[in-house]
């Protein structure tokens, strides 16, 4: 099984609820312009990734830490801290999905627990079974989302579009910032691949634009002065679906896509964060890392639409600039392994 078909998931998971709102928020129905130039962008830090997946020659980042005590060391911190900040942003984004619409009666803890669970089994057996999961999921979701863009366009509403480009330069720019961070960041968790970084690319690409349509979706059905209001928006959007005119409430089935994104990445993070940590003892302290995580999504982020909203406004600048600042500290390893 490829690796790449991780990628996929990695690219279109911090956008739920988040990422989309954020979009629209910052230049309303003009969005999908800035996400378009964004997608560039993470083409090219996803194209930096893949350089030092080729570079490390199929050896795991253990080895590439050895090459540099300092760096080294520096990179082991950021590859865990990344890691561990990308698990906690899609533990709030699934526990608000789920809380929100699915399992509204529901404590936190017993939405967290079973998924944590799963998700840390799944990561413990290493890369390949995270890769036939991906891999199976990845048909369901394309189709999913090709069946979801068929059924909204015809939702459209032309006024919704018009008129264009009225957005400010700097609104564009936040958008760039914002799709180009928040598509890539989750993709330094590639880093761990052991193959040549084949098919990562495109994976990025497809996932982008699946984003990118359903942005255009949610505009084109809904209106940006609609999508404004809702929390979840791509959510929202698709209880206008309808299976043979009369089959309803069919958003649940489509919105699944989503907890695939969110679950991938989150075995992702934790098989991240397995390696990064010390070997010895590795595997208790990473189960009591994930007890404090639920302890610190339930209490800091539960139902806490203050710390929530941080989040939301920091992620942009923090998804950017950590995308691109995780870059260097693996180039220099790289190189300085090359040149030995």
């Amino acid at each position: 099984m490829k690796n790449a078909n991780i990628v996929y998931f990695l690219t279109r998971s911090l956008f739920l609820g988040f990422g989309i709102s954020l979009l629209f928020y910052q230049s309303g129905k003009d969005c999908y312009w800035g996400a378009i130039v964004g997608l560039l962008i993470g083409v090219i830090i996803t194209y930096f990734y893949n350089y030092i997946i080729r570079e490390k020659k199929k050896q795991d980042l253990d080895k590439l830490y050895q090459k540099d005590k300092v760096w080294g060391l520096v990179a082991r911190i950021l590859m865990g801290v990344v890691s561990y900040i990308i698990l906690i942003y899609v533990l709030v984004l699934y526990v608000s999905f789920t809380i929100s619409f699915l399992l509204v009666t529901t404590p936190e803890f017993y939405v967290l627990i079973p998924f944590l669970i799963l998700a840390g089994y799944c990561a413990f057996k290493g890369l390949k079974i995270i890769s036939r999961v991906a891999t199976f999921m990845m048909v369901f979701s394309i189709i999913m989302v090709i069946l979801a863009v068929l059924g909204l366009s015809v939702f459209f509403e032309a006024t919704n579009f018009l008129p264009i480009l009225t957005n400010t330069p700097s609104s564009f720019l936040m958008n760039v910032i914002t799709f180009a961070g928040v598509s890539s960041l989750p993709n330094v968790l590639t880093l761990h691949f052991n193959n040549e970084g084949e098919g990562n690319l495109t994976n990025y690409v497809v996932g982008a634009i699946t984003i990118i349509l359903m942005v255009v979706c949610i505009n084109g059905a809904l209106g940006e002065n609609l999508v404004k209001i809702f929390r979840f928006p791509e959510y929202i959007v698709l209880k206008q679906l309808k299976i043979f005119k009369f089959i309803e409430k069919v958003e649940n089935i489509f919105s699944l896509v989503w907890v695939m994104d969110i679950y991938i990445t989150a075995t992702m993070a934790i098989f991240s964060l397995k390696k990064t940590l010390p070997i010895k003892y590795n595997k208790a302290i990473l189960w009591g890392i994930l007890i404090g995580s639920i302890y610190i999504v339930d209490m800091i982020f539960g139902f806490n639409y203050v710390n929530e909203l941080r989040l939301y406004y920091i992620l942009p600048f923090l998804a950017f600039f950590m995308a691109i600042g995780m870059i260097f500290p693996f180039m220099y390893l790289v190189k300085k392994k090359t040149k030995s």
